[in-house]
């Protein structure tokens, strides 16, 4: 089995952890290393973990993440955010951490308005990190 372990200092100056396993392609990025109180379906294939007191991010988990950071024929892929799935009580929390770093380094977010659609979807597009260039 293929993995690769890497520390990384983001722009914003945190230290990270990367740990892509390349046999399952699934890419885990530790911000901090703790233990998980609440943790949140991103999208079908993103996993945010955090502390749900404090609203701090612990750690994304990209299944597939070679897939992810794809480029599709036209641009860069984007993906639905499952914000109709989260509960009431974490909305502002995830999206307030979504916004601001270390997640924003990770992940952008955009919307999608179809156009006979009452609602508009929330999607993400997913950065690849400069320092996994060769992995996936």
């Amino acid at each position: 089995m293929e993995q690769t372990s890497l520390e990384s200092t983001l722009c914003s100056g945190e230290k990270v952890w990367y740990e892509y396993d390349q046999e399952s392609d699934l890419l885990e990025v530790v911000f901090k290393a703790a233990e998980a109180t609440a943790a949140i379906e991103l999208t079908e294939s993103i996993v945010l973990r955090f502390d749900w007191e404090t609203a701090e991010p612990l750690s994304l988990s990209f299944i597939s993440f070679s897939r992810l950071v794809q480029p599709a024929e036209y641009g860069e892929n984007h993906f639905p955010l499952l914000a109709d799935e989260w509960p009431d009580e974490a909305q502002e929390k995830v999206w307030a951490m979504l916004r601001a770093a270390p997640l924003n380094e990770f992940l952008q977010l955009g919307s999608y308005a179809p156009p006979h659609g009452r609602q508009t979807i929330p999607i993400a597009v997913v950065k690849r990190p400069a320092v996994l260039a060769t992995a996936a």
